[in-house]
Parts: C-alpha cells; sequence; structure tokens
C-alpha cells in the first residue's frame, strides 16, 4: 500500500520444518515480537522449509 505498515514477505527457514501454516506464522509473529503490533501493521507472508523452497 506505500504507507509503509503493509508488507509483503517470503520466509524460508529449517525452523518451519514438521510445523503446519498457523505454527509456522506464529514463528514468524513471534520473531517480530512487539513490531507486529507496534509499527506493522499488516503482514503477508508465505513460508517455506528450504527443501520447500528448493522444490519450487
Amino acid at each position: 500500500d506505500g504507507d509503509g505498515q503493509h508488507f509483503q514477505a517470503v520466509i524460508v527457514s529449517p525452523a518451519f520444518a514438521g510445523k503446519n501454516m498457523i505454527q509456522q506464522h506464529r514463528l514468524v509473529y513471534d520473531a517480530l515480537g512487539t513490531r507486529m503490533h507496534a509499527e506493522i501493521h499488516a503482514l503477508s507472508m508465505k513460508t517455506y522449509t528450504p527443501e520447500d523452497w528448493a522444490a519450487r
């Protein structure tokens, strides 16, 4: 949206292995901490394990 508060991200991490999409997104939100509420209004993300990313 160009307002500096709406973001899109592609995140590749071995930490996502064996986790469902909700669990993967929760890991990202936890890593962002308070920024998710204070600085980031909206985040659209796609999460992949390294293996899933390589297979794309």
